[in-house]
């Protein structure tokens, strides 16, 4: 497509908003009429801050990112305005027809520059739409170009499918399309880069690593690649690399929205809350939402330097992005509380590991599920190491690392939660008597599908009691598990046949 790259190298019409944004506004079109684009970017960037949430400034950053030819960041841009501020923005469908061109997925192109012929025929862009649609009409008839057409689709749809691998904790198939990709598109490097997360989330910490330096010595400098290193050195304990490489990355000054969010987040993940700030809040200010984590980000950052009122405001719309966050809001426990707890759990569960029982190391496990991602990551790390790994350790404790459900857990969180009137002591003994049964229930492969969680929970609490000599009933535990006397029996008599 590089012999129609003149198609489209000149702006919109386009109107100053207000007399604050006025001056960097001017001082952008002057760039741009001397073909200063990073310097006509910069000014847009700063025109658009003084007039937030402004559909047009964001549409002339996106093409500030094209005039230097970062068009897949500018199509981001270009689909941000369209999806989530305003859809009768018709520059902004051109303008994704011609980084689509200059990508080379020219069918992708060819949908769009139709739709702005059929929807905008008044449109200022309207003969340079057609001269696309033309040029394109002649690559799709050529024989030789067509391969090319079909892979550039098939890449958008496979980068999607990994997209949703990913989000659905779908890890091992994940990293068998991604591989797939990268066999295909050897210098796509965002492939590279979720095969990288993907690893790390199998637990495949060394061949996450080695992906990432295989990225950063064919492509110096990727911002994606530096910030996931920085992540992975964070949670495997890597003190002084962490230091190090935050102090590059905090002095860092990327232009694309993308990698300015990729850049707060990582800094939040790892408790630079200061540097995310930075970085979030400028993107809130800019009309960027970003995904689904981008309020909840923001929501940390704000709440860790001292801004309250807003980090409470950023945590509505977080929620509304993601409602199953409801309970982790950052300000639900003090620091200081956090830490405690955090500490609480960090004892218990190397004590736990230091046994090398099984049960034992299974509690370790639960204790570390209770923390959130970044202290539970961390504390994994740590106790890896102690962890006698069979396949049940294993199984669970990738579990763990994923955040995933586990069943022995889901039993465990109702034991918890029906005794938490009891002593912290009676607590631990009945849940390390739990994971005992389990081992046995996993030793004695017995099945343990569709399982009653009331009903083992029950029957264990049940003979735990008993074994302590305390008062008890079937009709007790029953009552207090919210289930029939008939199930605690029929599901003691299985506990009793696993321990015997």
């Amino acid at each position: 497509m590089e012999k129609h790259s003149k198609v489209i190298q000149k702006m919109a019409q386009v109107i100053p908003f207000s007399q604050t944004g006025d001056f960097y506004f001017e001082k952008a079109l002057q760039a741009f009429e001397e073909e200063e684009s990073d310097k006509a970017l910069k000014y847009l960037t700063r025109a658009n801050k003084e007039n937030a949430r402004n559909p047009q400034l964001l549409t002339n950053v996106g093409v500030a990112l094209t005039e230097r030819g970062d068009y897949q960041d500018a199509n981001e841009l270009f689909l941000h305005v369209i999806h989530h501020m305003d859809d009768t923005l018709g520059s902004c469908y051109y303008y994704i027809a011609n980084s689509y061109a200059h990508l080379g997925l020219f069918e992708e192109s060819k949908k769009y520059a139709m739709y702005y012929i059929e929807h905008f025929p008044n449109g200022d862009l309207f003969r340079s739409a057609t001269d696309l649609l033309d040029l394109l009409s002649i690559d799709v008839d050529e024989e030789d170009e067509e391969p090319k057409n079909q892979l550039g689709d098939m890449l958008i749809i496979k980068q999607e499918q990994a997209k949703r691998l990913l989000e659905a904790t779908n890890f091992e198939e994940a990293v068998d399309l991604l591989t797939e990709i990268i066999d295909e598109y050897p210098e796509f490097w965002s492939a590279y880069n979720n095969l990288a997360l993907a690893y790390f989330y199998l637990n495949k910490i060394d061949e996450a690593m080695d992906l990432l330096n295989e990225v950063l010595e064919k492509n110096p400098g990727n911002l994606h690649a530096l910030c996931n290193q920085l992540i992975f050195y964070y949670y495997c304990h890597k003190h002084k690399e962490v230091e190090e490489l935050t102090d590059g990355l905090s002095r860092v000054y990327p232009m694309s929205f993308e990698h300015r969010y990729k850049l707060g987040a990582t800094f939040a993940l790892i408790g630079q809350y200061k540097l995310s700030y930075r970085w979030l809040k400028k993107l809130y200010t800019q009309g960027f939402q970003g995904d689904n984590s981008f309020h909840y980000w923001l929501s940390y950052a704000s709440y860790y330097t001292g801004r309250e009122a807003f980090a409470k405001e950023m945590w509505k719309l977080a929620l509304e992005d993601v409602p199953d966050k409801e309970g982790e809001e950052p300000w639900r426990i003090s620091q200081k509380a956090a830490k405690v707890f955090q500490s609480k759990v960090d004892i218990t569960a190397k004590k736990k590991c230091a046994t090398k029982n099984v049960h034992d190391q299974l509690y370790s496990l639960y204790m570390a599920k209770k923390l959130p991602e970044q202290q539970r990551l961390l504390l994994l790390e740590e106790i890896k190491s102690s962890i006698h790994m069979s396949t049940l350790l294993d199984e669970v404790y990738t579990y763990v690392w994923q955040d995933k459900h586990h069943v022995i857990f889901e039993v465990a969180d109702v034991i918890e939660l029906e005794m938490e009137s009891q002593t912290e002591s009676d607590i631990q003994d009945l849940l390390s008597f739990w994971f005992y049964v389990y081992v046995q229930v996993y030793k004695q492969s017995y099945d343990f599908q569709h399982v009653n969680v009331n009903a083992w929970a029950a029957a264990v609490s049940y003979i735990w009691a008993k074994e302590q000599n305390q008062s008890i009933t079937q009709a007790d535990a029953a009552k207090q598990y919210s289930i029939s006397a008939a199930t605690v029996r029929k599901y003691s008599k299985i506990v009793n046949t696993l321990l015997n």
